[in-house]
């Protein structure tokens, strides 16, 4: 099954290798796919990358001198909660694979990376980046709008406790009253003697 194609024209991969020959190769071929590409040699690099370009994805090596890409998962997920990340080893080392997809990376390809394999793959992890962003978009817009609509409810209610407060308040002598202040405190979901007082207050 062909995976759902994201517009690359609008995506940035950051490219991350200490490897000068493979930083060129991988960068040739995605800026051939329609990505944006931006490389950096090193963690430290790729950190100021990251601030400068935010990119959607990053290919990530394990192995480099000083920060490896284990270690510099953690820090541009933490910059970067949404980034998807692919990492990239010469080495089939299962333990650290899964220590990557621990850490949140979405997928773990073995050098030389077929390149086929690799554009699915990308594919795939900023397809998923982009559902984890438009579902928390969505929960966020959920939150506000019942934020809103209880504010609302609110108000009404509010204003549903004052006109019949006043109108009880007026009706001094109905024997309907206590009926009344009970069906009142129910449907407002409010302390019956919390009314009693309030029209007590209303009545002087």
């Amino acid at each position: 099954m062909t995976p759902p194609k994201v517009p690359a024209d609008r995506t940035t991969v950051l490219v991350v290798d200490d490897e000068d020959g493979i930083r060129q190769a991988l960068t040739r071929f995605l800026s051939r796919l329609g990505y944006h590409v931006e490389a950096a040699a090193n963690a430290t690099e790729a950190l100021q990358q990251l601030s400068a370009h935010h990119p959607q994805a990053m290919l990530c090596d394990i192995r480099m001198p000083e920060t490896s890409g284990v270690e510099l998962l953690p820090k541009v997920l933490a910059q970067d909660p949404d980034l998807a990340v692919l990492m990239l080893t010469a080495i089939d080392e299962p333990r650290t694979a899964i220590e990557c997809l621990k850490l949140g990376a979405y997928d773990y390809l073995i050098k030389p990376v077929d390149l086929e394999e690799l554009e699915l793959s990308l594919q795939h992890a900023l397809r998923q980046r982009q559902l984890e962003v438009d579902r928390r978009e969505l929960e966020q817009w959920l939150a506000r709008e019942v934020a809103v609509r209880t504010r609302d409810l609110e108000e009404r209610s509010a204003a549903i406790e004052d006109v019949a407060l006043d109108a009880l308040a007026a009706a001094r002598d109905w024997e309907g009253t206590e009926a009344a202040l009970s069906k009142l405190a129910e449907e407002l979901g409010a302390p019956r003697e919390e009314l009693v007082a309030e029209l007590k207050r209303r009545r002087g």
